[in-house]
């Protein structure tokens, strides 16, 4: 009798044990948002339940059960089309918690057939600053169905302000994050913070037409617990239970994979493209950048933090990305911290020109998008003499059509202009005779059909010659020819990537290399072209530095495609050997007759001889690994800049003969330019400085404004400081020094640093002007294009 009911009590513990090595509950929908299955609440079947290894499916009265495995953190739901959780996706595992029921509710701004999502990433701050604003009213007025946080938030402070104020509350939709490098931090284990914070560090969730997936950062600043091989073999269940329709968008903080996009451990690895991958989104490199796998067709897409410069001096900004059953159709940027910003192009500026006009405005606003604009213009008397719509010729440019000049006396333009959430704005500007605008006159203006980033305009065979970016990777990116005399388009060549960077022209031929390393060659009459070269094969980092001609060799590339190609016929002269590494800077390489500077931010400054592309010296001391700009060669001497110390290096060996260290931040693409006895240097933070050339004494300083983008490397507007951004270096028209600025305006100054004159133009400026003659050809971030009388 007593061994029965020992048995019997063994039996009923291990029964008892066994109902206790279970994580159960059931998936409903919460449709009061409490969180609680309440009454009348129903169940969803079929939906995914993971705890990280295990994964399982809801029966047909939405319960699940999940085995116990000692190591799992968390219980987490894949949210199904259609659906958004109420509360959170996910539920820490304790061994008090006995039910592990997660709601979900209907989500209206999901269709079945598309989807519009945020991305965000690298914020890296614990400030608040506008772009949070930005990014949630943007995507309340978009209708966006989430916003994916691709990592780097960083570090416990950041982690902790972005838990707290970056929420799927505040921000009135659902905000998945992914672990960075820097969100491994100090702990019992790298991602311990990230998980209290934020949840599990892998997982997956359904939204529209599309199956999304977060992994981790491999690895960071601390150790994380997880493995590679860990992942992989979630990774194959949960894909083995998506609907194989469905597409696939990875997420992870960076592009660690090859270009197969086979993910391998040590032990396992999984083809993601056998399960119909459509895109990878990362952030990690700080710069915008996005392509086409050409072999198999999947997205690459990576933005910069919107809340600060990139480390290549992307803009910031945040993404939107429209995803349908075939993957992604549409990646757009909206860049942040611009509020109702209009600015209309003085018409005073055409008064001597003969024949039509046209108003022509600059809108842009980083919470909305603009349904229409419209100008009414009143004469002196208030009386209304014009109102005209306005047509969009690019993401910040209104046109009207042209009309009968209309400003031989002084009057008053509205700016009208209607945003899609229903909201208006107005900015009022006079204009009239008597304001002097006689240093700058406008002959012509036209536009190349997209955005221009630091492309100066090219006089080429009587063609003005630029190009255009497309950081959306949507296949937008050309490189456009201007007739020099009207701005009238005379031909467009598509390139593979965007065309960031100066085009050079020599011989009847314009070349020019995009951002994925494809270098081009093309007839300057006609945009034939005459060669191609593929030299990076697309690897990362994006290339921005702007190359150099030099008797018939064209040199081109970073690192280990840094080369020389012969001008006619593309072929390879040399390619350097002697160093790899960082990133391309987004300063432009400088030749002389023996030797070639270059440089790769996070590494070095380097000489090369010319003719054999050996490298003859390095410097990365002082400041010098951080390698915006290019320098500028006088003799044997050459004029470089560090994070902010000027430097005056020998020539043919690299030492250091002066430097002086000031509180100007020289983070800036432009080159340092010697003018007579004065060194001039163009700031991220105040401007523009000239400096004695033989002392380095400061001679003077021109303040500009606030700039209207963020360029300069880890430039940000939420310190509540100044940050008066000039990329362009000014040019010399005679004794005068004219230059564009980000705040928009073009200025001219005289050789003391006295302002004579400025114009604005409404649209950041980071290329350098040309000055031909008597004229001065203009190139702006949204790809207007002026000639003016200089």
């Amino acid at each position: 009798m007593k061994r029965t009911y020992y048995l019997l009590t063994i039996l009923l513990t291990i029964s008892m044990s066994i109902v206790h090595a279970q994580y159960r509950g059931q998936v409903f929908v919460d449709a009061n948002g409490n969180g609680k299955f309440d009454d009348n609440e129903t169940t969803l079947s079929g939906v995914v339940v993971s705890d990280g290894y295990q994964v399982v499916q809801t029966n047909g009265r939405g319960k699940f059960e999940l085995p116990v495995t000692s190591d799992a953190q968390f219980v987490f739901v894949t949210s199904p089309s259609g659906y958004k959780y109420s509360k959170t996706h996910f539920l820490k595992i304790n061994s008090e918690r006995e039910d592990y029921s997660i709601g979900l509710m209907k989500d209206n701004t999901q269709n079945p057939d598309s989807l519009n999502f945020i991305q965000i990433t690298d914020t890296e701050t614990a400030l608040y600053g506008s772009w949070i604003e930005n990014v949630r009213k943007y995507a309340v007025n978009q209708k966006s169905s989430l916003i994916m946080h691709t990592g780097d938030i960083c570090y416990e402070p950041g982690m902790r302000f972005h838990a707290q104020q970056v929420n799927s509350q505040l921000m009135g939709l659902p905000v998945y994050y992914a672990v960075g490098n820097h969100d491994l931090v100090k702990g019992e284990y790298g991602e311990k913070l990230f998980e209290d914070l934020f949840g599990p560090t892998y997982y997956s969730f359904d939204a529209g037409p599309a199956h999304f997936v977060v992994t981790p950062m491999w690895g960071g600043d601390y150790q994380p617990s997880y493995t590679r091989d860990q992942v992989i073999a979630w990774l194959k269940k949960d894909l083995e239970l998506k609907d194989k329709n469905k597409p696939v968008i990875f997420i992870n903080h960076d592009f660690d994979i090859g270009p197969d996009f086979i993910l391998n451990g040590k032990t396992s690895k999984i083809d993601l493209k056998e399960y119909n991958l459509k895109a990878w989104l990362f952030g990690h490199w700080h710069n915008n950048y996005s392509f086409v796998n050409k072999n198999n067709g999947v997205r690459v897409i990576s933005t910069n933090a919107p809340n600060k410069g990139g480390i290549d001096h992307a803009v910031g900004q945040f993404l939107e990305i429209k995803v349908t059953k075939e993957g992604v159709r549409d990646v757009s940027s909206k860049y942040t911290n611009l509020n109702n910003h209009i600015q209309l192009l003085d018409p005073t500026l055409q008064t001597h020109t003969k024949g039509l006009i046209s108003f022509r405005a600059q809108i842009y606003d980083s919470n909305r998008t603009v349904k229409s604009v419209h100008i009414r213009v009143l004469n002196d008397k208030g009386n209304q003499i014009l109102f005209l719509p306005l047509k969009a010729i690019s993401d910040w440019t209104w046109e009207s059509v042209p009309i009968m000049k209309v400003v031989n006396k002084s009057f008053i333009a509205y700016v009208e202009v209607d945003y899609k959430d229903g909201t208006q704005a107005i900015k009022k500007q006079s204009f009239g005779k008597d304001i002097n605008r006689q240093d700058f006159r406008l002959n012509w203006i036209s536009n190349l059909g997209g955005n221009s980033w630091k492309v100066s305009p090219v006089v080429a065979d009587g063609l003005i010659i630029g190009g255009t970016f497309d950081d959306g990777g949507n296949g937008r990116s050309t490189i456009v020819a201007l007739y020099e005399k009207s701005g009238k388009k005379v031909w467009s060549f598509s390139t593979v990537n965007s065309i960031k960077q100066k085009l050079r022209f020599q011989d009847g031929i314009i070349v020019g290399t995009d951002v994925a390393g494809n270098a081009y060659a093309l007839e300057a009459k006609t945009g034939k072209l005459i060669w191609e070269k593929a030299l990076s094969q697309g690897s990362l980092p994006s290339y921005v530095t702007a190359g150099a001609i030099y008797e018939g060799v064209y040199y081109t590339g970073y690192g280990s495609y840094l080369t020389a190609l012969d001008l006619q016929t593309g072929q390879e002269i040399w390619k350097n050997k002697d160093w790899n590494g960082g990133e391309a800077m987004p300063g432009e390489m400088t030749i002389t007759q023996d030797q070639l500077f270059t440089g790769a931010n996070w590494n070095s400054l380097f000489a090369h001889d010319r003719k054999t592309g050996k490298l003859i010296w390095k410097k990365n001391e002082d400041g010098l690994r951080f390698r915006s700009s290019g320098v500028a060669v006088v003799g044997q001497e050459i004029y470089v800049t560090g994070l902010n110390t000027v430097f005056v290096l020998d020539k043919l060996t690299g030492q250091i003969l002066r430097k002086k260290m000031f509180d100007y931040d020289f983070k800036v693409m432009a080159t340092p330019v010697v003018s007579h006895q004065q060194l001039i240097l163009s700031t991220s933070d105040k401007g523009i400085v000239a400096l004695d050339k033989s002392t380095l004494e400061e001679r003077w300083n021109f303040l500009t404004g606030e700039a209207l983008i963020y360029t300069s490397s880890y430039s940000t507007p939420d310190q509540n400081k100044l940050v008066a951004t000039v990329e362009a270096a000014v040019q010399q028209s005679g004794s005068d020094l004219v230059f564009g600025a980000s705040d928009g305006y073009l200025y001219r100054l005289g050789e003391e640093g006295n302002l004579k004159g400025k114009i604005n133009l409404g649209v950041p400026i980071l290329a350098e002007v040309l000055i031909k003659d008597n004229l001065l050809y203009v190139m702006d971030f949204a790809g207007n294009v002026y000639c003016f009388e200089n």
